[in-house]
């Protein structure tokens, strides 16, 4: 009965994997995003001695910021990096780590599929542009843009969940958050 499941198992893990390795790329274009960030703001800085000021600089930050913190939903769920309360959850004993696990993944999944269920009115909503965030052809950005991050990560997000409560239904274990150098072991 074991051997059945393997090449399902395997399957499993690697998915479980390649969304481990998304969760990296997610976390590369996050930095990149405050890297940007960083960079128009400190040249704001330093262009203000020379009477130099670049109107456009204040809202493509803006737009970084909003980028980041939605392509970080994943990145942060997928890298274990969210709030968690392992400690407690190891005092429940094993029942209670598989609740809370159900209980965690469901609580992702939902709430991803209700941000998903409501795109198509939020990307209607949004119609126009952003103001002065210029695209290198002159056009301003369209504002339907501010919010793909956010739509990708939460499909991914629920993704998450269902192959973590897959891991749990072929009997891979959970992904653990690293040690912190600051804890004990």
């Amino acid at each position: 009965m074991r051997d059945a499941l393997s090449p399902l198992r395997r399957c499993v893990a690697l998915l479980d994997r390649g969304l481990w390795t998304l969760g990296g790329l997610w976390l590369g274009i996050c930095n990149l995003c405050l890297l940007g960030m960083l960079m128009l703001t400190a040249a704001t800085f330093l262009l203000r001695p020379f009477d130099v000021s670049v109107w456009w600089f204040w809202p493509w930050t803006m737009v970084l910021f909003i980028w980041l913190s939605f392509f970080g939903f994943f990145a942060i769920q997928v890298r274990l990096k969210d709030v968690r309360i392992d400690f407690l959850v190891k005092r429940l004993g094993r029942t209670g780590d598989l609740i809370s696990r159900l209980l965690a993944d469901a609580v992702a999944l939902g709430v991803c599929l209700i941000l998903l269920q409501q795109s198509a009115t939020v990307l209607a909503a949004a119609a126009g542009y952003v103001e002065g965030v210029i695209l290198p052809g002159g056009e301003e950005l369209p504002r339907q843009a501010l919010f793909i991050p956010l739509f990708l990560s939460c499909s991914l997000v629920a993704l998450t969940a269902l192959v973590d409560i897959a891991k749990l239904c072929v009997g891979l274990p959970e992904n653990r958050a690293p040690i912190h150098p600051e804890v004990a072991p």
